[in-house]
This record gives structure tokens, C-alpha cells and sequence, in this order.
């Protein structure tokens, strides 16, 4: 049986496009290990679907049961500040509608780095020697980074046992928006440009992701799309319906942070009573958009749900929504995940003209677009949508386009393919 290690980011709590993989290659013969972030209260071992996850961090064993059974009683019993910030966030301003909206220009970044970004730097190289040291001493036969921030770990163990090498990057990641000054924007590139030579495949989240990364170094990179396992059109709840007191939905599900264009969500709501604005989820940016909403009857703000939830709460809307702002290219390029939450659980789509969203919504015929910098035009595509007498079979085919091709039955294919080639 081939050992298969995934180096990841994060805790490995909520990142399905992880789990979807290391399911698939377990269930197809191999012994998968997933390193990723140890945080207090978490297990370091834990079982699931047939892959073990392996949590790993650079603190001491004193140090780890310090923060774990002493700091976060002391965090948990303090009280914080529902906003977090004395100056009161403001609702965007308005523009005239510009449709397409035109790639994002070059970013002015400061040209040192800025507060904290090295120590950061350092933690990310630590930490990925910590999780290479564990998976070294197991002896991988492939190493996957999922990401630039989990690649020196994967590429450390794959040269020590050697292994074959993949990178699945899910971001275009020196132009995020989290990225904020040159010098690390040049730390990434040159990270990247280092580790990438090294890798056997190279795997990304959509076509236009690829062409870019094809581009930038002349090798072939392989689309796999972060499709949901096919399902039944989950039956509509009347939830969502009871707490806009009877009125249309149009929802917003996933991450509430910046530049996704949620402030001019909210804003919206302003320019239409017929459709209620529901964003469900979590993130720094939730207290700001809590205060944006206070006194606006036709926008709620709801909790989380967990990730084994996401279809069925998405049904609940009756139009999906995906306001992101082009000012990176990250974001210009983006296939989100939520456009295939929102098709399989049957919705029609509401989203902003961008290049791959315009591809989907315009091309499978399942919604309209807006300028998502604009919130009278988001209030004029809402409207229009809930009115558009096509609406209901805009869903169906959004539900049988997922069906028929945008699938992870389908789409795991590729990953398969790929390490059938590295196996063989």
C-alpha cells in the first residue's frame, strides 16, 4: 500500500477539499496522513473515513499543556468587545454600474515589510520542519502541499524519503488580499518558483488559475475543481422564510472577510425591500457587517453552520449570491466554492461579472450579474432575479449541470489520474 502524507495550513477541521481527497485516495488503496495545525482542545490523533490526521506544532510539551489547560480557560472566561474597533465602519459608497468589470490593476505595496509579517514568515518555515520531521521519520511515496504555506514541508520530506512531489495550490497567493507589502510578495514568488521545479504534478482549483500558473512557468497544471459529492436537490426548508417574515431570500454562505464584497451586500438591502440579504458564516469581519445591518429589517446576519451542513442550508435561500470584488487577481479569477454549494443545492445564482463566474452563470444560463462594487446594481440583479420568470428552472439546471459534470464523482477522476501516473 502507498503512504501518502498532505501537509495543510490549518487544523483540518473545515477544509473540505482536503477531506474529499484523502477519502477518494483512501478508499482507492492508499494509507493517507494528513499534518496539519494543533490548537487547544483538538486531538494530535484523530480517525476518520479511512486517513488518519496527525496535528503537529512547534511548541514544547510544557509549553503545548500551558496554553491547552491553562490559557484557553483564561481566554474562554474573558469578555470582548462585540466590535472590536471604536470607529464605526460605514456603509460603501455608491457608482455607476461598470459591467464586465475590468481585471484589477497592479497593487501599490509598501516596499518593507510590515508589522509582524517576518515573525510570521519564520513561524510558517518553523512549523513546516516540525510536520516534516514526523512525516520524514513514516516514509511517505508521495508528498502533497495543499497550498504555498504547507510546500517546504512536503518538499523537505519528499527530497529526505524520496518520494514524489504534488502541489495543489487552492489560492493564486502572492496577490490575496492578505498579502500587504513587496518584500513578502517576494518571499512567496521565490518560494515558490524555488519548490515548484520540484514537484512531479501541479494541481489548482480552475482552468483560468492554471493558465496563469502555466504561464508563469512553462509546466502543465491540472483544473480540479472544488465540486461537492453528488446529491439529491435537497427538499426547500421554509426556515430562512419564517425569519424574513415571509419575504425572499438572497444568500450570502461562507467566509465574512474583506474584499468579498459584503459591506456593499449590506448596502444593497438600502436600494430594495422585496428580497432580504441572509449572510451565514464566520469570520474578522462579522462584528463590522453586525453593526453595518443594525436597524435594516431586510438583512439578517446567521450563525455558522457546520460543513457536513452546507447544501441543505444553502436550500433554505432562494437565490445564491457571490458579491467578490476584483482588486487582486486571486479574486478577478476566482471559482469560488460557493457556486457549486449554490448549484447542487438548486439555486439560481446572482454573482459579479467576473471572467469564470460570467463563464458559469451566463454560460449554463443559472443566474445574473452585477458589479459587485456597486450596491444599487447588486439591489437591480437581486430584484430582477427573484422576478425573472425563468428563476425556478435556472435552479434545476444549476442542480443538473452538477448532476451531469460538476462533481467530485467526476472531478476525483483527475486526482486519481494523477497519482495512478506517479505510481506506475
Amino acid at each position: 500500500m502507498k503512504k501518502v502524507a498532505f501537509f495543510v495550513f490549518n487544523t483540518a477541521n473545515g477544509d473540505l477539499r482536503v477531506h474529499r481527497q484523502a477519502r477518494l485516495l483512501s478508499e482507492n488503496g492508499y494509507e493517507v496522513r494528513i499534518y496539519c495545525f494543533l490548537e487547544p482542545g483538538l486531538p494530535q490523533r484523530e480517525e476518520r473515513f479511512g486517513y488518519t490526521i496527525y496535528r503537529e506544532d512547534q511548541r514544547s510539551h510544557f509549553t503545548r499543556f500551558f496554553d491547552d489547560q491553562i490559557m484557553r480557560r483564561l481566554r474562554s472566561s474573558r469578555k470582548s468587545t462585540p466590535f472590536g474597533a471604536s470607529v464605526a465602519p460605514q456603509l460603501p459608497p455608491d457608482r455607476e454600474p461598470v459591467r464586465p468589470c475590468p481585471p484589477p490593476p497592479p497593487r501599490q505595496l509598501p516596499h518593507h515589510f510590515l508589522e509582524g509579517e517576518e515573525q510570521y514568515l519564520q513561524y510558517v518555515s518553523t512549523i513546516n520542519k516540525v510536520w516534516a520531521r514526523e512525516a520524514t521519520a513514516w516514509r511517505p511515496d508521495i508528498c502533497q502541499a495543499h497550498d504555498l504555506d504547507a510546500l517546504e514541508g512536503a518538499a523537505v520530506t519528499a527530497e529526505a524519503c524520496s518520494a514524489r512531489l504534488i502541489y495543489d495550490t487552492h489560492e493564486l497567493w502572492t496577490d490575496q488580499p492578505f498579502i500587504r507589502s513587496q518584500p513578502t510578495v517576494d518571499y512567496w514568488d521565490a518560494l515558490e518558483a524555488r519548490l515548484i521545479r520540484r514537484c512531479q504534478a501541479v494541481l489548482t482549483v480552475s482552468r483560468p488559475f492554471a493558465e496563469v500558473l502555466e504561464k508563469k512557468y512553462g509546466m502543465e497544471v491540472r483544473p480540479l475543481h472544488n465540486c461537492q459529492e453528488y446529491r439529491p436537490r435537497p427538499q426547500p426548508s421554509q426556515a430562512l422564510r419564517q425569519l424574513s417574515g415571509g419575504r425572499p431570500v438572497a444568500l450570502y454562505q461562507g467566509v465574512l472577510g474583506l474584499d468579498r464584497g459584503l459591506e456593499q451586500l449590506i448596502a444593497s438591502a438600502r436600494h430594495q425591500q422585496e428580497v432580504v440579504v441572509a449572510l451565514r458564516g464566520y469570520g474578522a469581519l462579522q462584528p463590522a457587517l453586525v453593526q453595518l445591518a443594525e436597524g435594516m429589517d431586510n438583512v439578517l446576519l446567521l450563525d455558522p453552520c457546520r460543513p457536513e451542513e452546507i447544501i441543505e442550508k444553502a436550500a433554505e435561500g432562494d437565490m445564491g449570491v457571490i458579491p467578490f470584488l476584483p482588486t487582486c487577481l486571486n479574486h478577478y479569477l476566482n471559482t469560488p466554492n460557493k457556486l457549486f454549494e449554490y448549484m447542487l443545492a438548486g439555486l439560481p445564482i446572482a454573482a459579479a461579472d467576473l471572467p469564470d463566474l460570467k463563464r458559469f452563470v451566463e454560460g449554463e444560463e443559472l443566474g445574473i450579474l452585477f458589479d459587485p462594487f456597486s450596491p444599487q446594481d447588486i439591489a437591480r440583479a437581486l430584484l430582477e432575479l427573484w422576478r425573472d420568470p425563468q428563476r425556478e428552472a435556472r435552479g434545476t439546471r444549476a442542480h443538473e449541470a452538477c448532476r451531469l459534470r460538476y462533481n467530485w464523482e467526476t472531478e476525483g477522476k483527475t486526482l486519481l489520474d494523477c497519482y495512478t501516473m506517479l505510481t506506475h
